[in-house]
Formats: structure tokens, sequence, C-alpha cells
């Protein structure tokens, strides 16, 4: 299933993106492990 990044807007693969974290009980995929760090200056993770 294709989802958007919320940080760039790129379409990736939910199977295949190279990052994904949990916030507020939903995972977010990434194109990449910048767009991840960038997204989670304003979103911190949920508690493991």
């Amino acid at each position: 299933m294709k989802v958007k990044d919320p940080v760039c807007g790129m379409m990736v693969e939910s199977t295949r993106a190279p990052a994904q974290g949990t916030y507020a009980g939903k995972t977010v995929y990434f194109c990449a492990e910048s767009c991840k760090r960038t997204y989670e200056r304003s979103h911190p993770p949920d508690p493991r």
C-alpha cells in the first residue's frame, strides 16, 4: 500500500519504507531517516 511521507510528500510503499514510527497510536512511514528525524522534532514518538 502506498502512503505519503508527511514531511516531504513523497509516496512510499509501506512494506518497504526506509523508516517508520508510531505517533499518537498511528504508524507513520517515511522515505528516509532524515524525514523521520525532522518529523520527530515536533511529534515525539510514543513510548515503547
